[in-house]
């Protein structure tokens, strides 16, 4: 009998709704920062913060500032606000491939930072460029 798949975690509440990051990308949680706004920016930019010597864009995922989640995408860091954490730990998978997780019973969704990611980059060459 093979063992069940297990994935590091942190699982969050955004607007009600729980979704993971991945232990793999999720470098730290760290207090809430003190932003400072990008003109021009995309709605999902809240600004940009230091964190640790680096300035790190953070993203919004929800009404609440609160702690900062750091992540390592992209080959950057990116920083997500406005979710609760509610556990970490080590989740059985949810069927195939690694986009879902098993929290009490419940199946729940990776966050998408990849779409987080685009949104900021895109913001950023279009406030960069002046389209």
């Amino acid at each position: 009998m093979k063992a069940a798949e297990k994935r590091g975690a942190l699982v969050l509440r955004i607007d009600g709704a729980l979704r993971f990051v991945s232990a793999a990308v999720a470098l730290r949680v760290a207090p809430p920062p003190r932003v400072t706004p990008v003109p021009g920016a995309p709605p999902e930019l809240v600004g940009i913060a230091m964190h640790e010597g680096t300035v790190v864009p953070v993203v919004a995922v929800g009404p609440e500032l609160g702690r900062m989640i750091v992540c390592q995408y992209g080959g950057e860091q990116l920083g997500i606000v406005g979710a609760e954490i509610v556990c970490t730990g080590l989740f059985d998978l949810a069927g195939e491939g690694a986009d879902r997780i098993l929290h009490e019973g419940q199946a729940v969704e990776r966050l998408e930072l990849d779409r987080l990611y685009a949104s900021v980059q895109v913001g950023a060459r279009r406030g960069r460029w002046g389209n």
